[in-house]
C-alpha cells in the first residue's frame, strides 16, 4: 500500500513539474515568437500604405529587439535576484502583453522601434530568468529535461510564427495592415505567462537566499517527496551558510573580480558565442535568402522556410530527451563536430557543384539535418549549462552577463550575415561558421565540466579547485 502511495505521489509531483515547465515556458515561446515575427511581417510593414520602411529601417526594426534583449539579459538577473523569479516572470508577462499589442497599434516607425526595443528587454530578461527558475525548481534527475523545455519552446515559438505569418499572408495578404495582427498575436502567450505564474511556486533556492525557509519547505513538499524535500532543504541551507561565512554582502559586480567567478563567466559567455557563431540564426533569420542563393525560386524558398521551423522543433525534442542520458559535454561536442561537417558539406557542394540541377535539394536536405543537430545539441546545452554553472549566490547576475554575451553574438550574426554572403558568397560564410565549430569543440574539451546528475551546489567545486588559489576542497565532478 505504501508503495502505491509513493508511486501516486511521484506521479503527482511529475505532473505538477510538467505544468510548471509549460507555464514558465511561455516566456521562452515569446522569445521565439518575437524574434522571428518580422520574418513574415516586414514586407507588409514596408509598403507605402503602411510604414513605408526603407531597407535600413527594416534592419533597425528587426535588430532593435535583439539589442534590447542583450541589455534585458544583464539587468533581468539582478532584478530577479531582488524580487524573486516568480514575480519577475509575472511582470515580464505584463510587458509582453502590453507592448505586443502596442507594436500592432504603432502609428509610426519610431514608435514601433521603441516598442520592439522594450519587448527586447523582456525577451532578454526571460532568456535568463526562465532557465534559472527551471534549474532551481527541478530535481537533479529531471533538470536537463525541464531546462531543455526552454529551448524547445523557443524554436516552437519560431515555428508557430512562421506558420501564422504564412497563413495570414496567404489569406489576408491583400490587406497590407495584416502585419499588425501578426505582431499583436504575441500578446496571447504573454497573458498565459502573466496569469499562469500566479499559480506557480517561487524558487525554493531563491526563498532560502532570503531566509524564508518555511516557505521554501512548503514549495519543496509540492515538488518532492517529504524525505527528499527535507534533505534538499538542509543541503541548500548548508550551502547558503557556507556562502554567508565567506562573504556577507549581497552579490555585486565587485564579486566578479574573483578569478574563479571570472572563469565561470568566460566559460558561460564563450558557450553563448559558440552557439551563435555555429551559424544557426543565419538560417532562422535568413533561411529563405539562403535557399534562394542555393538555387530555389522565391516561392519555393518561402515554403521550405516553414520546414526550418518544423525541424527545429524535432531537434529540440531530441535534445530534451537525450541531455540527461548522454550528458551535457558529450552532446555539445557531438553537435559541434557534426554541425561543422554539415556546414563544410554545404560549402563544398556550393563551390564545386553550384550549377547542378540537384544542388538546391541537396543543400536544403543538409541544412535541415544541420538544424536538427544544432537545435538538439548546442541549443539546449548552452542554456542548460549557463543555468547550472554559477553558484546560487551569483546565478542571477552571472547568467545575466553570459546571456548578454550570447545576445551580442546573436546581434552580430544577424547584422553581418547578409553583407558577408553578398561579399564572399554562401560557401565561404559557411566555412567560417565551420571553423568556429572546430574552435568551439576545442574550448568545450578544455574548459567545460560534465554536470549531468550533479547537484547545483557541487558544480562550484569544479571551478574553485581549478581557479581559486584559496580553495582547500576538491572537485566533486
Amino acid at each position: 500500500m505504501m508503495q502505491n502511495s509513493d508511486v501516486k505521489s511521484k506521479n503527482e509531483h511529475s505532473g505538477y513539474l510538467t505544468l510548471v515547465s509549460w507555464i514558465t515556458g511561455m516566456g521562452s515561446l515569446l522569445f521565439g515568437y518575437n524574434t522571428a515575427v518580422v520574418n513574415g511581417a516586414l514586407g507588409f510593414m514596408a509598403k507605402p500604405s503602411q510604414l513605408g520602411l526603407s531597407p535600413w529601417a527594416q534592419g533597425v526594426v528587426s535588430s532593435g529587439l535583439t539589442l534590447g534583449a542583450a541589455f534585458g539579459a544583464v539587468f533581468g538577473g539582478p532584478i530577479s535576484d531582488k524580487i524573486g523569479r516568480k514575480k519577475m516572470l509575472i511582470w515580464l508577462g505584463v510587458i509582453f502583453t502590453i507592448f505586443g499589442v502596442g507594436c500592432g497599434l504603432a502609428p509610426n516607425t519610431g514608435t514601433l522601434i521603441t516598442f520592439r526595443f522594450i519587448l527586447g528587454l523582456a525577451v532578454g530578461a526571460a532568456s535568463g530568468t526562465v532557465p534559472v527558475y527551471l534549474a532551481e525548481i527541478a530535481p537533479a534527475a529531471r533538470r536537463g529535461r525541464m531546462v531543455s523545455m526552454n529551448q524547445f519552446l523557443i524554436v516552437f515559438g519560431q515555428f508557430l510564427v512562421f506558420g501564422i505569418n504564412a497563413l495570414l499572408g496567404n489569406l489576408f495578404g491583400s490587406n497590407a495592415g495584416i502585419w499588425r495582427v501578426m505582431v499583436s498575436l504575441a500578446s496571447i502567450p504573454g497573458i498565459a505567462l502573466w496569469i499562469g505564474m500566479y499559480a506557480m511556486p517561487e524558487s525554493p533556492r531563491w526563498l532560502t537566499s532570503k531566509n524564508k525557509f518555511a516557505e521554501a519547505l512548503k514549495v519543496l513538499y509540492r515538488i518532492r517527496s517529504k524525505a527528499q524535500a527535507e534533505l534538499e532543504l538542509e543541503e541548500i541551507k548548508a550551502n547558503n551558510k557556507k556562502e554567508e561565512e565567506e562573504q556577507e554582502q549581497a552579490a555585486s559586480f565587485r564579486d566578479f573580480k574573483q578569478n574563479w567567478i571570472i572563469q565561470i563567466c568566460i566559460t558561460g559567455g564563450m558557450l553563448g558565442v559558440i552557439q551563435q557563431f555555429a551559424g544557426i540564426n543565419s538560417i532562422m533569420y535568413y533561411g529563405s535568402q539562403v535557399l534562394v542563393n542555393a538555387g530555389f525560386g522565391s516561392n519555393a524558398a518561402l515554403i521550405a522556410n516553414v520546414a526550418n521551423g518544423v525541424f527545429s522543433c524535432i531537434g529540440a525534442i531530441v535534445g530534451m530527451y537525450t541531455v540527461d542520458k548522454l550528458g551535457r559535454k558529450k552532446l555539445e561536442l557531438t553537435g559541434l563536430i557534426f554541425c561543422g561537417i554539415a556546414l563544410v558539406t554545404v560549402g563544398l557542394i556550393k563551390t564545386y557543384a553550384g550549377t547542378a540541377s540537384w544542388t538546391p535539394y541537396a543543400i536544403m536536405i543538409i541544412i535541415l539535418v544541420y538544424i536538427v543537430i544544432d537545435q538538439g545539441t548546442l541549443g539546449p546545452v548552452t542554456w542548460l549549462l549557463n543555468s547550472e554553472i554559477f553558484p546560487n549566490r551569483y546565478r542571477g547576475l552571472g547568467t545575466g552577463i553570459t546571456i548578454f554575451t550570447l545576445w551580442i553574438a546573436n546581434f552580430f550574426v544577424g547584422l553581418l550575415f547578409p553583407p558577408l554572403m553578398a561579399a564572399i558568397g554562401l560557401a565561404n560564410v559557411f566555412y567560417i561558421f565551420a571553423a568556429c565549430c572546430l574552435l568551439g569543440a576545442w574550448f568545450v574539451v578544455v574548459r567545460v565540466p560534465e554536470t549531468k546528475g550533479v547537484n547545483l551546489e557541487d558544480i562550484e567545486s569544479f571551478f574553485r579547485s581549478r581557479y581559486d588559489k584559496n580553495y582547500t576542497g576538491e572537485s566533486k565532478i
